[in-house]
């Protein structure tokens, strides 16, 4: 891969995850720390992004906020996988809560039509679902955001309260080993950090590219967390020192 080309990628990186470090990005395109930094330096000079220590940030430090459709275009494979793993957790009887995240949305693709309940703020998990007889089907409600395709604010904090929410899926933009998962979209978080306090299970299904990530607003700590789900791209380090931090933490294998 020549240089320019690669720079390009760095931006759409920045654009996405708001930092990179270094270190990641010499793994990701299997080059040298050294190309890297080389690789940041022409593009700080250039004013495409801020240099800090140990990788770069993008001018304003934060991720671009990308619709629900630009982001079910990503890492689809690994969302599948972590999607497979994850729905042995799915059983009759139960409660279960889905964010707007598209790696949450990839195991709404595998739900088998039997006698559950799922409470959602995602228009996506409403369309999926409709159609499914035996499941019983509850919008928190509120006002639409069409970029991310939510119902936000409204009501949909009382609705939360209202229900024993057995299981939690829910996904972030970045995770961080000492502030825990957050968000692009502060309304998200918002809605995020309440269903976390109301279900009695939480299970975080996150792709191995937002380890060592974080965003604008964290909404939960990792002892809010019950069980991360990751794929098998995850970096042994990070997966260790979750785990060494009380985090369960189940690697889903490519499918």
């Amino acid at each position: 891969m020549l240089a320019p080309e690669r720079q390009l990628q760095i931006l759409t990186l920045l654009e996405e995850r708001g930092t990179v470090r270094t270190i990641d990005l010499a793994e990701e395109f299997q080059v040298t720390d050294e190309t890297i930094r080389r690789d940041l330096q022409v593009l700080a000079e250039n004013h495409q992004l801020k240099r800090i220590h140990g990788g770069a940030s993008s001018l304003n430090g934060r991720p671009k906020l990308q619709s629900f459709t630009e982001r079910r275009l990503l890492e689809v494979d690994k969302k599948e996988a972590i999607a497979t793993a994850a729905l042995h957790l799915i059983q009759p009887g139960n409660t279960y809560a889905f964010d707007s995240s598209t790696t949450g949305f990839a195991l709404v693709n595998r739900l088998p039509d039997l006698p559950f309940r799922v409470l959602t703020n995602a228009y996506a998990v409403l369309d999926q679902l409709v159609s499914k007889e035996k499941i019983e089907l509850i919008s928190t409600g509120g006002t639409y955001h069409p970029k991310t395709q939510t119902f936000i604010s409204g009501d949909s904090y009382s609705v939360l309260r209202r229900h024993n929410i057995n299981c939690a899926f829910v996904s972030c933009i970045g995770l961080d080993l000492h502030r825990g998962p957050s968000e692009g979209f502060e309304q998200q978080a918002v809605f995020k950090e309440i269903l976390l306090q109301f279900a009695q299970r939480v299970v975080l299904l996150v792709d191995s590219t937002k380890f060592n990530q974080h965003s604008e607003y964290f909404f939960a700590s990792l002892h809010d967390i019950s069980e991360i789900i990751t794929d098998n791209a995850a970096h042994p380090e990070f997966v260790e020192d979750l785990r060494t931090r009380g985090c369960s933490v189940t690697i889903a294998e490519s499918i």
